[in-house]
């Protein structure tokens, strides 16, 4: 697991022991803690706040974002001191074969992309 963070915010991305052969097979918790002493606020254009991507080679093979509506709506939240936010990723809908190679799981805040992520790799047999 690699973690991310901008300052002293902490991100983990726990992803599920199991075999993947499939996007649909991806089960992950990606969850953000604050340990700074103000408050951080995120604020979104719609009613996602997530997102997540499998990489292989560095290049995106599945985005999430590109098969997910969201609603028309402005979002957001704040988390204080030591306070924490998890997002389950289900990629059940999703049915995309992945072949064998090693391959990364990005998730991360939409529109925070390179500041609130973390990185997890699998391998698929």
């Amino acid at each position: 697991m690699i973690n991310f963070g901008s300052g002293d915010l902490e991100t983990n991305l726990n992803l599920e022991e199991k075999e993947i052969t499939n996007v649909r097979d991806i089960e992950a918790v990606f969850s953000i803690r604050n340990n700074t002493n103000e408050t951080k606020e995120y604020n979104f254009s719609s009613g996602c706040q997530f997102a997540f991507q499998v990489l292989k080679d560095d290049v995106i093979v599945f985005d999430s974002r590109e098969n997910v509506g969201c609603t028309a709506s402005f979002t957001g939240f704040g988390l204080r001191k030591n306070e924490s936010k998890s997002f389950i990723i289900t990629a059940s809908p999703f049915d995309s074969v992945l072949e064998q190679n090693n391959y990364l799981l990005k998730a991360f805040l939409i529109g925070y992309e390179n500041e609130v992520f973390a990185i997890q790799s699998f391998k698929v047999n």
